[in-house]
């Protein structure tokens, strides 16, 4: 049972900093492929690949559902000491996530057409984000896959197994990406074959150590089709997760908003906002950490009954994330010239990128505290609050964010971004104490 005194600084560190160091691998892929673009392609080139990254964040992120809920899902049936559920568990989320795949690789042209609609742009920008969609959307069946295998192992909480996971696909991506997109000129191409392929290293990798993992839990295991493909256990693994799915697709297309109307600003604007997203991308995957230690307190607390817990377990993780936000956007503001330069060697780009540096520099500060109230609510299991709150904020940001774009251009852009934080931050807050308030008192 957790204890408020519990909670200390060593024992969230503990929990974080794995998870810090998994996720912060994660952009440092978008990174390198900025920087090859950046350096060795055309503004043109390198905001196709800020629009084509998008286009998948915006697909792809709506189906984190398969992370979550196969999490969910396994660490139940473990907690049950159902073995055989744990396994037919992976299976069977490996089947929705290969169902989906398939079906976006059958869709891709009417979805590329859908969505060179929606991102507005100049020709030779959109034909670059073309190109780099038909080569990786190849790579769904071996990214929407990895969604199970890592839920997989966050569920049986082998976070180790999971890191190695991601570490394995990151540096296979850079690796691929420097020789396909630099060492032989393959450019925009070779960077976006270098993600389908670190994809399908990394799930083989994963794969391959979930078999270990299976020998150790029931080593007789066979897959029993008819079981694993019941349609009341489907439907269950659907149904989990629908509140986090809309709040997911309404969040990933808040941001793939923001990229349009970046777009809508010019080829030079657009590759500059490309440019500083990585910070933001950056911070935000390392400052998720924190929101994991919340999910996993907040849950213990709330499964103890403790609301004195509860509230502790919120409050000092957010002092964390909140002093890691300050760390990096002190840190960005010392390095952002020498960052700027590392991703591109595009003189208007960089110019550009420099005035509205200042934008990215503080949005660790601006960000951290709905990225924080989200794990809180994770871990609270309050996902139809998320999803309202989501809803409330996505009714107002994106007016507003026209507006505001209308009347300040770019620097409209960013303070939609902004304003689309305090929106999500507000709106969370609305609904924290009605939470709170349903965890005792006294255990």
């Amino acid at each position: 049972m957790i204890d408020a005194r519990a909670i200390t600084g060593p024992r969230i560190l503990a929990i974080a900093l794995p998870v810090v160091l998994s996720n912060a691998t994660v952009p440092l892929q978008g990174a390198v492929d900025t920087a090859i673009i950046g350096n060795v392609g055309s503004q043109a080139a390198l905001g196709g690949v800020g629009v084509g990254a998008a286009i998948f964040s915006l697909v792809f992120m709506a189906f984190n559902f398969l992370q979550m809920g196969c999490s969910g899902l396994t660490a139940q049936a473990l907690g049950a000491g159902d073995t055989r559920r744990v396994l037919n568990t992976l299976a069977r989320t490996l089947v929705i996530a290969l169902t989906i795949a398939a079906t976006l690789i059958v869709l891709q042209k009417p979805i590329l057409a859908l969505m060179m609609r929606f991102f507005a742009g100049g020709e030779e920008m959109q034909a670059a984000a073309a190109l780099y969609f038909s080569i990786r959307i190849w790579g769904a069946p071996f990214e929407l896959a990895s969604y199970a295998v890592i839920g997989w192992f966050a569920g049986q909480e082998r976070t180790q197994l999971l890191f190695r996971q991601q570490l394995v696909t990151t540096l296979s991506n850079i690796a691929l990406s420097l020789i396909l997109g630099w060492w032989l000129e393959f450019g925009l191409a070779g960077v976006a074959s270098a993600t389908v392929l670190s994809a399908a290293l990394g799930f083989g990798y994963g794969l391959w150590m979930a078999r270990a993992q299976r020998r150790v839990l029931m080593p007789e295991w066979r897959p029993d089709w008819a079981r694993i493909l019941k349609g009341e256990e489907l439907l269950r693994v659907m149904a989990l997760n629908r509140d986090i799915f809309i709040r997911s697709a309404l969040l990933t297309f808040s941001f793939a908003w923001i990229t349009r109307l970046g777009a809508q600003q010019g080829e030079t604007i657009l590759a500059a906002n490309v440019v500083l997203m990585q910070l933001l991308s950056i911070s935000s995957y390392g400052l998720d950490g924190f929101a994991m230690a919340a999910e996993t307190l907040v849950g213990q607390a709330k499964g103890a009954r403790d609301r004195v817990a509860f509230r502790v377990a919120a409050i000092k993780t957010s002092l964390w994330c909140g002093g890691l936000a300050l760390g990096v956007s002190l840190l960005f503001l010392v390095f952002r010239e020498p960052l700027i330069a590392v991703l591109t060697d595009l003189p208007e780009v960089r110019e550009v990128a420099g005035r509205y540096a200042f934008w990215a520099v503080l949005a660790p500060m601006a960000g951290f505290a709905c990225y924080q109230l989200d794990g809180i609510f994770i871990g609270a299991t309050a996902s139809g609050a998320m999803r309202n709150a989501m809803i409330v904020t996505a009714v107002l940001f994106f007016p507003l964010s026209i507006w505001l774009t209308g009347a300040f251009g770019n620097t409209g852009v960013w303070a939609a971004l902004y304003a689309m934080f305090a929106l999500r931050t507000g709106t969370l807050l609305v609904a924290y104490p009605a939470i709170e308030k349903n965890i005792p008192l006294t255990r």
